[in-house]
């Protein structure tokens, strides 16, 4: 399991943890999302259609949870009711499409209220009960427990869920899978990832599960400390945003270091 894998690590492995592909036996395929597990109680699907776009089962006891949806995932209950037995409750890390395509057949769904309106833009069809999650909310699973964090700076509404008794988290696109866009503020990104920072360190946080999981871009603890310097650095007027190209997602500016890319808009993002 990932807690005796994580646990017994000593501080080089911990750096190193991104050249580590956690993904297990394949449990689930078909034409549009992959399933595999990561340890007795969690999985994670991988999409084909938005770079890896990442769903993650969680299992308790009692019941299970959907971390993401994917963008386009048809019969996504079923799929998931054919790996675990426990009833499935759907949440998101945050609106974009890529991560609530699969949202239609879950009587319900939990989103931050920030991202409410652009995950119904993205499923205008979807006709069950929203749910608003709230900072430190804690989901009970029953032997297992996710508290949720509102972070906010990719969008408005994004939210990261931490496994605190397993030492990891699951943080969408917060911070970026490596390219992080940033629709709002780097101001927020800095606050957030500040906010996460202390949350690691207190609560001994080895990585965080990313929103588009390719095998070796685990969010590490010290990727979640540059972005937050990085991003305070062009805030600050040390570090000078070049012209943005690639995957930017309409976003004019970029910094590239560290192994990461946070693209921004020059209209709004630098404040």
């Amino acid at each position: 399991m990932l807690l005796s894998l994580f646990c017994a690590c000593n501080q080089a492995q911990v750096t190193n943890v991104n050249s580590r592909d956690l993904r297990g036996d394949i449990v689930y395929q078909d034409d549009e999302v992959v399933f595999r597990k990561l340890d007795d109680h969690t999985w994670i699907g991988n999409g084909h259609r938005t770079y890896n776009e990442s769903l993650y089962l969680v299992e308790g006891n009692d019941r299970a949870v959907l971390i993401d949806a994917g963008t386009r995932v048809p019969g996504l209950d079923k799929i998931v009711a054919g790996i675990t037995s426990k009833p499935v409750t759907m949440i998101l890390t945050h609106g974009h499409g890529d991560h609530v395509g699969g949202i239609g057949p879950f009587p319900e769904v939990w989103v931050a209220q920030a991202d409410e309106r652009m995950m119904r833009n993205s499923q205008r069809n979807y006709s069950g009960e929203v749910k608003y999650i709230t900072d430190g909310q804690i989901i009970d699973l029953g032997g297992r427990k996710l508290e949720a964090m509102l972070t906010p700076g990719h969008t408005e509404g994004s939210v990261t869920f931490f496994d605190k008794a397993n030492h990891y988290g699951f943080s969408g696109d917060a911070f970026g899978s490596t390219n992080l866009l940033v629709f709002t503020y780097l101001s927020n990104v800095v606050a957030s990832a500040a906010k996460v920072e202390k949350y690691i360190k207190e609560n001994d946080i080895k990585f965080l599960f990313p929103g588009h999981y390719s095998g070796d871009n685990l969010e590490s603890p010290q990727r979640v400390t540059d972005i937050k310097e990085m991003c305070q650095e062009v805030l600050d007027g040390k570090r000078e945003p070049v012209k943005s190209d690639g995957n930017n997602g309409g976003n004019d500016l970029m910094i590239d270091d560290k192994g990461v890319r946070i693209t921004f808009s020059s209209r709004n993002g630098i404040r």
